[in-house]
């Protein structure tokens, strides 16, 4: 029954429409008519129009002479009363584009449908609307193509296309849109090149397309957006070198081409982008050293260069970056010391040089990086004691050391990370006691100190850690017996003591740990029954 209704009223629509646009006797107000019937056309397509929020879109506002969709709910119009404006953003639409007569809004220069639930094709028809600056339909579910005729939309500034199930290449004609600024296409699904027409968008700030299955060469003519601000390749297929050219991007603040295929040498001319903030060039197959010119970029706030196949070292022009937050460089083939320059990154909240080749001690300068929150070294060849400086680092809450030739004792000091959650430093050879200020970690969640050469007892503040899940002690030398306050981490999950020399009953206070999933005491010379 509704869904015969609702052919009646389209068919109906239709008829009128097609009498109003033949009818040459009406005035200029006809063309609000016109409009509107085009409107309600399409509002009887969609398949859940009761739903939406177009109650508002209903022949009531009829007289004798025209209907007036300006009151309509997102409906704008220009002095003339013709349609200037549609912004249905998040209006739970679901339908196509199909009905949607472009070619009767002749004035219309914004048109923002995005955040719906509209499938089907974008349709070539659109290419009628050549006052169109503003076309958001991001967050749908269009698919196909996106139409060659786009390039027609001569007054085009933004263009959101991201979020939906768009396939195909991006149409060369896409370069006759000499005003675009803003250029989405991110999350989609599509394939081929970057056509070297992108270069022709001389007003472009904004460039994403990113997450899609793009692949080629980045063309050298990208190296013409001299206005480009902010630049998106990221997950795609793109392979090759990076175009020298883009050192010409004078205005770029943002570049990320992470995970793609990207190969060769980091170009030297990236040393031109003094106003670049951000630079993700992570999980590609860039090999040799880091450009040295790159450090000379006093703007920069994130670098992430891991998961390349760079080596050399790192050198201590690192230092020069003083406003650098984030520095990424882990899994790669860097070796060497770190520099003591790496103390000058007074504003680093995250560092992170695991997974690579580097030698050395740790330098005590990185004590002087105040803002500190993770600080990840693991699995390189550091030797010599944990500097006590670092245990100034009151911001941080990773601390993660393990699998390296550390030696020494754990400093006392490293109770005053009262921040700290994470703590790793398992497979090493450190030894001594576990310091008792252990116990003011208030913050930590796991602790991890096993496969180290430890001895004496645990200690019994360990229970002050009221929110460690995982406590792994095995593979030390510890003795004596297991302090019956770990009974207290009620939030504990696992717990490690194998292979040590500890003695003495099970405490019964294990009882309590009513959340562990994991116990492991084999390895030691404990009696008694568990009661869990």
């Amino acid at each position: 029954m509704e869904c015969s209704m609702l052919k009646r009223v389209f068919s109906l629509l239709s008829l009128l429409l097609l009498y109003v646009l033949s009818n040459s006797s009406l005035d200029i107000a006809s063309d609000s008519t016109q409009e509107a019937l085009v409107l309600l056309k399409w509002k009887a397509s969609l398949q859940n129009q009761n739903h939406s929020l177009l109650t508002s879109w209903t022949l009531s506002s009829v007289n004798s002479t025209k209907i007036s969709p300006c009151t309509w709910l997102g409906v704008s119009c220009n002095h003339a009363r013709s349609i200037r404006s549609i912004n249905l953003t998040s209006a739970r639409l679901t339908g196509t584009l199909h009905e949607l007569l472009f070619s009767f809004l002749p004035n219309l220069e914004y048109l923002d449908l995005s955040v719906n639930e509209l499938f089907g094709t974008i349709p070539p028809q659109i290419g009628h609307l050549t006052h169109l600056e503003i076309l958001y339909l991001f967050s749908n579910q269009f698919s196909g193509s996106v139409p060659i005729e786009i390039g027609n939309l001569k007054s085009l500034s933004n263009l959101d296309l991201s979020t939906n199930q768009l396939t195909g290449s991006i149409p060369h004609s896409i370069g006759n849109l000499s005003n675009l600024k803003v250029f989405y296409l991110s999350e989609n699904n599509l394939s081929g090149f970057i056509p070297m027409e992108i270069g022709s968008l001389m007003s472009l700030s904004d460039l994403d397309l990113s997450e899609n299955h793009l692949t080629g060469f980045i063309p050298h003519s990208i190296g013409n957006l001299s206005n480009l601000k902010v630049l998106y390749l990221f997950n795609n297929n793109f392979s090759g070198f990076v175009p020298m050219e883009i050192g010409n991007l004078k205005s770029l603040s943002d570049a990320d081409l992470s995970t793609n295929q990207l190969t060769g040498s980091i170009p030297h001319s990236i040393s031109n982008l003094s106003n670049l903030k951000v630079l993700y060039l992570e999980e590609n197959n860039f090999s040799g050293f880091i450009p040295i010119e790159i450090f000379n970029l006093k703007s920069l706030l994130d670098l992430k260069l891991d998961t390349n196949q760079l080596n050399g070292s790192i050198p201590p022009s690192i230092g020069n970056l003083s406003n650098l937050k984030v520095l990424y460089l882990f899994d790669n083939n860097f070796s060497g010391s770190i520099p003591m320059e790496i103390g000058n990154l007074k504003s680093l909240s995250d560092l992170e040089l695991s997974e690579n080749q580097l030698i050395g001690s740790i330098p005590p300068s990185i004590g002087n990086l105040s803002n500190l929150e993770v600080l990840y070294l693991e699995m390189n060849n550091f030797y010599g004691s944990i500097p006590m400086e670092i245990c100034n680092l009151k911001s941080l809450s990773e601390l993660v050391l393990y699998t390296n030739q550390l030696t020494g004792s754990i400093p006392p000091s490293i109770g005053n990370l009262s921040n700290l959650k994470v703590l790793y430093l398992f497979d090493n050879n450190f030894s001594g006691f576990i310091p008792v200020e252990i116990g003011n970690l208030k913050s930590l969640l796991n602790l991890r100190l096993n496969v180290n050469q430890f001895d004496g007892f645990i200690p019994s503040s360990i229970g002050s850690l009221s929110n460690l899940k995982y406590l792994y002690l095995s593979n030390n030398n510890l003795s004596g017996f297991i302090p019956s306050s770990i009974g207290n981490l009620s939030n504990l999950k696992k717990l490690y003591l194998s292979l040590n020399n500890l003695s003495g009953p099970i405490p019964s206070s294990f009882v309590n740990l009513s959340n562990l999933t994991h116990l492991y005491l084999n390895g030691n010379n404990l009696s008694g029954s568990i009661s869990i």
